[in-house]
């Protein structure tokens, strides 16, 4: 059985399908973090933060909308896409370029829960996809 079949079998079980509809909404609230964030209304004007910060809330809203919406509609693609999008785009750039997203200590703590709720939602997700009951 090919990855592609795997995901696609794996929809088909009802806690899986549940699951991605539940990561899907997880991924629309962060969508709307980063459109709150370049509209200024998380405390800081956008155009004053980093331009690295600025870069990867662009980045992470397509991300999040276009996995989100495949998610919601159980493409098989979606898979792959979620779990590489957020390696690439979360645990890479939060760990080997943690000191440009620290600027005060409770920064720290806040992508700490951000890494480690994502590495819950991704080790449960995987879990499902993999387990065939």
């Amino acid at each position: 059985m090919t990855p592609n079949e795997t995901t696609i079998t794996a929809f088909a079980n009802p806690w899986t399908a549940r699951y991605a509809k539940l990561m899907a909404a997880v991924l629309a609230y962060g969508a709307t973090v980063h459109l709150g964030n370049m509209a200024g209304l998380t405390g800081t004007p956008w155009l004053s933060t980093p331009l690295l910060w600025r870069c990867m809330d662009v980045a992470l809203l397509i991300f999040d909308v276009v996995a989100a919406v495949s998610l919601w509609q159980g493409l098989s693609w979606c898979v792959w896409f979620v779990f590489g999008g957020i390696i690439l785009l979360q645990f890479v750039p939060y760990t080997l370029l943690r000191s440009h997203f620290i600027l005060k200590p409770e920064d720290a703590q806040t992508l700490n829960g951000l890494l480690g709720t994502e590495a819950i939602l991704l080790i449960i997700f995987a879990i499902l996809l993999w387990s065939k009951k």
